[in-house]
């Protein structure tokens, strides 16, 4: 027997829905779908949490990868930061321009689609900060692409400079906290529906998620996507090795959004890694 939740599913998605790559039509919804996110909180904690590891650390150029549609990025600008915002979406990039125009920031905000695993910025200047948020780095399903990552990222920070980064746990996977729907949503304030369920596949260590979208027009007629997205769970000490074979030094892995060290039920992890001050052939022997 359905539940009724199921029931509701049914009733609004019935058996055929068109599949779409990722991230191709969701981008022109996304910001709808995320507006209950705390972004300027995530920025907080991370200007925060750098400031505990090391007050004497001053950034003024900050790279975000897989920036979606530059609300990180933006909320950085707006704080006076130049910033830049890499993406391999379009559809992300287009909006997070049209975003920074609207506030002004086009001046300290710059977007470029790209493959982060493929970075290659035509900037001059190093950056002292990059970050990468919400889980991005879970979509590098290949270990070997998510090694190249570190590596792309190290070679465009300064001496000195850090990278900061979350990550779902495999406990958040594995546990299906990606399962999530407003079916409940109240029909006169809301016209994005969706409906999310995940498995996990424990032997190959990736989650797929199926994700329904239902969007209602003014008319109230609707147009309904479905995208399936893959994430991968990594290990802390998998993490580790890949990002010291690309040269960071290793600070500090935390339980996200607190100070206290991962525990096996954390969802998320925050990493904090340094690139090192000085190169290897500096340093005396």
């Amino acid at each position: 027997m359905m539940t009724q939740v199921e029931l509701k599913f049914r009733k609004m998605f019935g058996d055929d829905v068109p599949v779409a790559d990722e991230f191709t039509l969701l981008p022109r919804y996304y910001d709808e779908l995320m507006q209950g996110v705390p972004y300027s909180t995530w920025v907080h904690y991370i200007v925060d949490l750098l400031n505990r590891i090391d007050d004497a650390f001053k950034f003024q150029r900050v790279l975000e990868l897989a920036c979606g549609t530059g609300t990180v990025a933006l909320e950085f600008a707006q704080r006076g930061h130049q910033v830049v915002g890499v993406d391999i979406s379009p559809g992300m990039i287009q909006i997070a321009c049209k975003k920074a125009r609207k506030l002004g920031l086009s001046s300290r905000a710059k977007f470029y689609i790209q493959d982060i695993a493929e970075l290659d910025l035509p900037e001059e200047e190093p950056f002292d900060l990059a970050v990468c948020l919400f889980d991005s780095l879970n979509y590098i399903t290949d270990p070997n692409r998510l090694v190249k990552v570190f590596a792309r990222t190290y070679s465009h920070l300064r001496f000195g400079g850090y990278f900061v980064f979350d990550l779902n746990s495999e406990y958040a996977l594995r546990e299906n906290l990606f399962d999530q729907d407003n079916l409940d949503a109240d029909e006169s304030k809301t016209t994005l529906y969706y409906y999310w369920r995940s498995h996990y596949y424990e032997n190959k260590r990736l989650c797929r998620v199926d994700m329904w979208f239902a969007v209602k027009d003014e008319k109230g007629n609707f147009l309904r996507f479905k995208e399936i997205h893959w994430q991968r769970a990594y290990s802390i000490d998998e993490v580790r090795r890949m990002a010291e074979t690309a040269g960071w030094d290793w600070v500090k892995v935390l339980d996200a959004y607190t100070y206290r060290p991962p525990a096996a039920t954390s969802e998320r992890w925050y990493f904090v890694l340094r690139r090192p001050k000085v190169m290897a052939s500096q340093i005396s022997p």
